[in-house]
């Protein structure tokens, strides 16, 4: 049943509160989940908590709110939630309160019996999206899990073994991404060579990407060699290098699974093989390596990507020194060279 917009008697809080008591009974009438509804109607509360703190809000029509009017809500809920915390409200915590207050203006506007509809441009009400930041291995954590995976390798000596420390390492130095690791055989490593500017010697790995782009990066040799020398023993150049431990081909969810069984082993809470990749970059980004320059070794499309992944930094391969290095990008179009860039690979 519809209801009146605006009782000649009542506030404008007063009204906002009534409606807000009909639009949490709709909500519950939709079978939403009890913290949902709890979410919802916090933001409406804030609402008619902002209304009330001022007289002169109070006595507003509903004619008379607009686009000013929720920005000015907006700069309250900032300024409240600084007084109480000292820092300001998120800006993911913003565009959610937003799209509450969407519906819930829509809904009055469904059911107030005036037909009546806000003057309200919910598309000028913007706030910025945050760099969510991505997880990685902190030094120390990087660091257990080389000693594990180089005491396995003693203690076994067996495939298996071999693949763990490999496929870690190509993760952490190399940055590749669990798909690609798996693709990996023995003809996409190229011939070693040695730094000019540190007498480091380094192999380059050529990588698949998307678009049947060709990514040649850097690996640093003393790091990989005893596993890369294991495979280039036992495994012919045209058969993929990497299986299970059953025996059959290596997938993405083989190394999730293995390396969330060393994460439990170890007592780690971060676990998989992307966030390895995630310590890569964060890595570069830490030695303030130049954005293009980590887009390239990631090998992302978007830039935008790259800045997520690198939001942070914490020299996360747990090296101390720094090599430079060339990466080379070719396409059947393009042949550029970013040069010099750096990498950990100490």
């Amino acid at each position: 049943m519809a209801e009146i917009l605006k009782k000649p008697t009542e506030t404008l809080s007063d009204a906002f509160l009534r409606w807000s008591l009909h639009f949490n009974e709709n909500l519950e009438l939709d079978r939403k989940d009890e913290k949902t509804i709890e979410s919802y109607m916090n933001t409406v509360n804030k609402l008619i908590e902002y209304v009330s703190s001022d007289k002169t809000l109070d006595k507003l029509s509903f004619e008379e709110l607009d686009t000013k009017f929720i920005k000015k809500f907006f700069y309250w809920r900032d300024t409240e939630h600084h007084k109480k915390t000292g820092v300001d409200l998120k800006n993911s915590t913003k565009q959610n309160d937003k799209k509450i207050l969407t519906i819930f203006f829509e809904f009055i506007e469904e059911d107030n019996k005036e037909k009546f509809e806000f003057f309200i441009k919910w598309k000028n009400i913007k706030h910025k999206k945050e760099l969510v930041e991505k997880d990685h291995y902190p030094p120390i954590l990087v660091k257990q899990i080389l000693d594990y995976l180089e005491e396995n390798l003693k203690k076994n000596r067996d495939e298996f073994s071999y693949m763990l420390s490999f496929t870690f390492k190509l993760a952490l130095f190399g940055g590749l991404r669990a798909t690609e690791i798996c693709s990996i055989k023995n003809s996409v490593f190229g011939k070693q060579y040695v730094s000019k500017e540190t007498k480091k010697k380094f192999i380059p790995i050529t990588i698949l990407g998307k678009g049947k782009t060709k990514y040649t990066n850097p690996l640093p040799y003393e790091y990989i060699k005893n596993e890369l020398n294991f495979f280039k023993r036992n495994k012919d150049d045209k058969e993929l290098i990497f299986l299970s431990k059953t025996g059959l081909p290596l997938t993405r969810l083989h190394l999730y699974r293995y390396f969330e069984n060393i994460s439990n082993e170890l007592g780690l809470s971060k676990k998989g093989i992307h966030i390895i990749r995630h310590t890569f970059g964060s890595n570069l980004s830490e030695l303030g390596i130049d954005i293009r320059n980590i887009q390239i070794l990631l090998r992302h499309a978007n830039i935008s990507t790259t800045t997520i992944y690198t939001a942070t930094g914490s020299n996360a391969s747990g090296c101390t020194d720094t090599q430079t290095l060339s990466v080379t990008v070719s396409t059947p179009t393009v042949n550029a060279v970013a040069s010099p860039t750096a990498i950990c690979a100490g």
